[in-house]
């Protein structure tokens, strides 16, 4: 009994350690965000159409779909649903309150933090490219595994020469084109932002 005890905790050891020694930061903080960004033009509705998949694996969402509205608090509003192979449905849709200028913010929900957004290029009419880190460090550092990279488009396509420009814009040190995997569109509805009483 002793024994096995003691295989399994070395065995949860060696994980451990490995889990440590393959974890990759990367300087969220770092990447480039879009000058003189115009929030206005930037509301609507944005698809998901490629994404890294770090955090969740094989259940990461399809399908993701955004939408942007301005409170009258002058916040604005970001409402997102998404397809999970898991349960094979789409996600009753959430929002989410960007805080922030520049286009970088920080996105609660509910008064909790959910993750940190800097939109990394955008041209406004059909694409942008957006980072997301759902455990930023105050260094302004990311753990990869918390990291989601966007590339959005104003319609569920995105041509050959728009993802090579989304492409080229991306400069977080620790992702690669490699890392972009594929998403399924089409099977969610828009979401509508639901923006608390009196905003």
């Amino acid at each position: 009994m002793f024994q096995r005890c003691l295989v399994g905790l070395l065995t949860f050891a060696l994980i451990f350690n490995c889990n440590v020694c393959s974890a990759v930061e990367c300087n969220f903080d770092g990447t480039r965000t879009v000058k003189h960004f115009n929030e206005t033009r930037f509301l609507g509705t944005w698809h998901e159409l490629e994404r890294t998949t770090f955090q969740w694996g094989d259940n990461t969402w399809h399908s993701q779909v955004w939408s942007l509205k301005r409170g009258g608090d002058g916040h604005l509003y970001l409402a997102y649903t998404g397809y999970s192979p898991q349960t094979q449905s789409c996600s009753s849709p959430q929002t989410g309150m960007l805080s922030g200028t520049g286009s970088s913010y920080i996105m609660t929900a509910e008064g909790r933090y959910e993750a940190a957004l800097r939109v990394g290029y955008t041209d406004y009419e059909n694409l942008a490219l957006v980072y997301m880190c759902y455990a930023r460090e105050v260094s302004g550092m990311c753990d990869r595994i918390s990291l989601h990279v966007s590339l959005l488009s104003r319609t569920p396509v995105l041509s050959t020469s728009q993802r090579a420009v989304l492409v080229s814009h991306m400069d977080m040190d620790c992702i690669e084109d490699s890392h972009l995997n594929q998403a399924m569109t089409g099977r969610c509805k828009v979401p509508v932002p639901t923006i608390p009483v009196g905003k």
